[in-house]
């Protein structure tokens, strides 16, 4: 047969890279039988060996395999071929006496002879491998020709998939070596060596190490970046990478080596899981409607496309095949298709009970209310310091264009500032790490700044936004300087710095218009400079921006329309159009309530109240307003603004009812959190009732709020075993120390703004005291009606404002216990019908967790046991319906005594826990 002298010779390097690494690992290697080096295409297999015999001139058989090599005949006379110049020459005249023959035997007898025969260092180097897979014949071969060759020989099998052979017994008897991806994968020193080497480019530790993470060290991606680096300059390279995307020749790469390589039905499994950061079978059986999403996983593992395997166990796409796959799949599909397939991955990981993924995809299907629904759900399951996870680049991971431009906007609004103030030491502490990587230290430097925005320490906030955005500027991430210059003209607006606000608001929609800027960016940019010109009374300017913000706000975060909807209706009010402030302003409190962010509700409360002010609706001002308060009592700054219109309520109603002059002067307003722990807030300041007495009279007249109690029952209440004259003294003393707590500053106790006096009379003046169990008391009270829907979102708020009984620290005190048990029947009634409007709208997952919140609350709640388990059969969710069952035992008759009969349970119960 002709035998082709290409298919023999090795590919031709004008240029040797040496990467020690590697060649020390085959240095210490060659003296084994075999040598696997396999990986997906591209990671430079065949570069790596050809380099290496260059370099080290070492005696070397090349076989380039194909398909047709699959024949053992074609096999055997290539390699035979290419034996010839190593082997003795008394064996070149046996050869040449041999009868020639198609009989393998006496051919394969030969090439063994030759290579028994090899007295000095050869390799025999088997390129593209993978060409020979699923073959017995060539297989048998190959396992008659390692056992005859010399020890001198070592066969390198390059390929991308494991030589299909007996290798654990080479293993065993340590004649085998094995390289793979993660092996051939150019570490951060090569990729500097390679581009500087190679091809004279020098670039900056940082650029190499933004390579690095993008591309993984994948070969072939490095060659062909560098055809695009070439013709850049520096400013224009920096911009490249810190933006790095598929070119167009690493996407024709993978479309015609890897994915046109693939079935059609492999194809569609790649294409869809690359929505999918981490490849769990189970997800993926449910997503595409299939059963054998492991055996496919593995089928990719087998043969190497581009699939790694964390410490977990779980699968992740090499990071440009994922954004190649992403890239592919959004050209294939509109805008409204993906958002539908993410809102459905969402709906897929939530009920597998994985809540971030569940957020993620949730985000990115623009499914807004119910990423802020599962927020809430995640803020009360894990712990605070969880959520590092969550801002820290989760959202960010679906793919390359989800930048931390896209996601900040809605995600440090999403996630409450009790938890957020949880993360400030781990992120200072990662800016500290990171300093040297400047786009990470941008993004860190951002997070930063909004979490101390919402906490109220604007000045250190300033500094990190404007940091971040320099940072941002030298990486040329220009969608984050946009973000951070709107974001610092918010802290100037708010600071009332006018000037500086607007500057950089038109600096932030400069960058918006110069580049390709995320529409969440370009809305707060038109927002923030629509919200300045209201504040210097320019409506007509600010009317085009508003309008302009609508507009984008339908591309991006859908939460956030409720701002420049605020914004129309301070416009009206500006113009005294009140009917179409208040219309503006009530569509922006109704958008809000459908996210439960407070922010947004605490901002369009606000302006909806102003408005109510201005037209001296005083109670529906108030009530906003106070709404407001509430919803902002974490944001310490945005709570003072708050305060500011309250007093401003106040004068207004001083001018309606005249009131003594000290009573224009501003007031401090306590907030009590008396729901679970107690505590007390005057402004911004924590407040300590340290004596014991002093504590408990503030309690008695907290449980009475509204009412007058008398001295002498409140004497009886607080020391009912001393004598009376004692008790007096008792009673002053801590009168006088609790409002001295209260307020320090107070010179006489009967000018005390909070606890009143009327001749034996003591009660708590609640004009400027808000209780958290109030706000508890009106939203849980929601009724449905035939013209009045079920209040949802009323309850939930509600709901959320129960975080435990009514002063659970004080359990001993029995004046406590008549409230106490009242709004604990009031929590269990409203939680009972969140269950049931859940389960009965088969939103399971919630119905599920107000089950067992509520069985959590009261677990002797024998009706509910036997409701829930009902539920849960029908849904055949037989092992939590049991679960629930033994709990419900358990509570019933070991602690009550109560026995609870297995017959008053659904019939798949009974069988269950008989059977046990």
């Amino acid at each position: 047969m002709k035998i082709f002298e290409s298919k023999l010779s090795p590919p031709e390097m004008r240029k040797c890279l040496t990467r020690e690494r590697l060649f020390h690992f085959l240095d210490q290697n060659l003296h084994k039988k075999v040598i696997s080096i396999t990986s997906e295409g591209g990671y430079g297999k065949t570069t790596l060996v050809s380099s290496y015999v260059q370099a080290k001139k070492v005696s070397a058989v090349w076989y380039r395999l194909e398909a047709s090599d699959r024949d053992p005949l074609v096999f055997l006379s290539y390699l035979k071929a290419g034996l010839r110049p190593y082997v003795a020459d008394s064996q070149i005249e046996k050869e040449k006496k041999a009868v020639q023959s198609h009989d393998l035997a006496p051919f394969l007898q030969e090439v063994s002879d030759q290579l028994a025969s090899v007295k000095e260092r050869l390799l025999i180097i088997l390129d593209d491998y993978h060409h020979l897979k699923e073959n017995e014949e060539v297989r048998q071969v190959m396992i008659d020709l390692l056992r005859a060759a010399s020890p001198h020989v070592t066969f390198i099998m390059n390929g991308r998939m494991k030589p299909d052979l007996p290798l654990i017994p080479l293993k065993l008897r340590q004649q085998l070596a094995e390289l793979t991806s993660p092996d051939l994968a150019f570490t951060r020193d090569e990729i500097e060596i390679f581009f500087r080497e190679l091809f004279d480019l020098c670039m900056t530790g940082e650029e190499i190490q933004s390579i690095l993470q993008r591309t993984e060290g994948w070969a072939a991606s490095l060659v062909l970046l560098w055809d695009v680096l070439k013709n850049l300059n520096n400013r224009q390279r920096k911009h490249f990478i810190t933006h790095m995307d598929i070119t167009d020749d690493i996407y024709s790469y993978l479309v015609t080596e890897v994915l046109g390589q693939q079935s059609p039905e492999l194809q569609r499994f790649l294409l869809h899981t690359s929505l999918l950061e981490e490849l769990d079978p189970n997800i993926i059986n449910r997503w595409l409607g299939i059963t054998d999403a492991q055996k496919k996983l593995d089928h990719l593992q087998a043969h190497h496309l581009f699939l790694n395997k964390d410490h977990r166990g779980l699968f992740r796409y090499h990071q440009l095949f994922k954004a190649f796959l992403y890239l592919h799949v959004k050209g294939e599909l509109s805008q409204a298709e993906l958002n539908e397939k993410h809102a459905r991955l969402g709906e897929i990981y939530e009920s597998n009970h994985l809540l971030l993924r569940a957020f993620v995809h949730y985000t990115w299907g623009n499914e807004y209310a119910e990423a802020a629904r599962l927020m809430r759900i995640m803020v009360n399951r894990y712990r605070p310091d969880w959520f590092l996870h969550v801002v820290d680049g989760a959202l960010e991971s679906v793919a390359a264009e989800h930048s931390l431009a896209t996601t900040s906007l809605f995600l440090f609004r999403c996630v409450p500032l009790e938890v957020l103030e949880t993360l400030i030491p781990a992120l200072e502490e990662s800016i500290d790490r990171h300093q040297h990587n400047s786009t990470l230290a941008a993004q860190l430097q951002h997070r930063l700044a909004n979490i101390l925005f919402y906490r109220g320490d604007l000045k250190r906030s300033l500094e990190f936004f404007h940091s971040s955005a320099a940072v941002a500027e030298q990486v040329q991430d220009f969608a984050l300087v946009a973000l951070n210059l709107s974001m610092a003209s918010q802290i100037y607006r708010l600071q009332e710095y006018h000037d500086d606000a607007i500057r950089y608001a038109r600096q932030s929609l400069a960058y918006s218009e110069q580049h390709a800027i995320p529409p969440h960016v370009l809305m707060h940019g038109l927002w923030n400079l629509a919200e300045v010109l209201l504040e210097q009374k320019e409506p007509e300017s600010a009317e085009i921006f508003i309008l302009q913000a609508i507009e984008v706000s339908e591309s991006c975060d859908e939460a956030s329309k409720a701002f420049p909807y605020s914004s129309m209706g301070k416009l009206y009010r500006l113009r005294q159009d009140y009917v179409q402030a208040i219309e503006w302003g009530q569509k922006a409190v109704k958008h809000a309530a459908r996210f439960h962010i407070d922010t947004d509700k605490g901002w369009a409360s606000k302006e909806l109240g102003i408005t109510y002010l201005h037209t001296k609706q005083l109670d529906l001002a108030e009530h906003c307003l106070r709404a407001a308060q509430q919803f902002f009592l974490s944001y310490t700054y945005l709570h003072e603004i708050i305060g500011n219109w309250l007093q401003k309520l106040g004068r207004r109603e001083s001018a309606i009812s005249p009131a003594k002059p000290e009573a224009l002067m501003p007031i401090a307003s306590l907030f009590i959190q008396i729901l679970g722990e107690l505590h007390i807030k005057r402004g911004k300041e924590d407040i300590k009732i340290a004596r014991k007495s002093s504590l408990y009279l503030f309690l008695l007249l907290l449980t009475h709020r509204g009412s007058k109690l008398t001295k002498d029952y409140i004497m009886e209440e607080l020391f009912p075993e001393d004598e009376w004259s004692a008790a007096q003294n008792k009673f002053y003393v801590s009168l006088s120390i609790l409002r001295k707590s209260l307020e320090p500053e107070l010179e006489f106790g009967r000018k005390s703004t909070y606890v009143k006096q009327q001749g034996d009379n003591y009660f708590l003046c609640m004009d400027h005291i808000h209780v958290d169990a109030d706000v508890f008391l009106q939203d849980a009270g929601g009724r449905e009606t035939s013209a009045t829907p079920f209040p949802i979102d009323q309850l939930l708020q509600a709901e959320a404002c129960y975080l435990g009984d009514f002063a659970r620290d004080f359990p001993f005190q029995t004046f406590l216990a008549m409230e106490r048990e009242k709004l604990r029947a009031m929590y269990l009634h409203l939680a009972e019908r969140l269950a049931r409007y859940f389960w009965e709208s088969r939103q399971f997952e919630q119905g599920m967790y107000f089950y067992d919140k509520l069985l959590t609350v009261d677990p002797y709640c024998e009706h509910i046991y036997r409701e829930y388990t009902a539920r849960l059969l029908e849904e055949k969710l037989v092992l939590k319906a049991k679960n629930v069952y033994d709990k419900g035992k358990r509570h019933m008759e070991q602690e009550l005594g109560i026995p609870l009969s297995i017959d008053d349970f659904p019939e798949p119960v009974q069988k269950s826990v008989r059977k046990k």
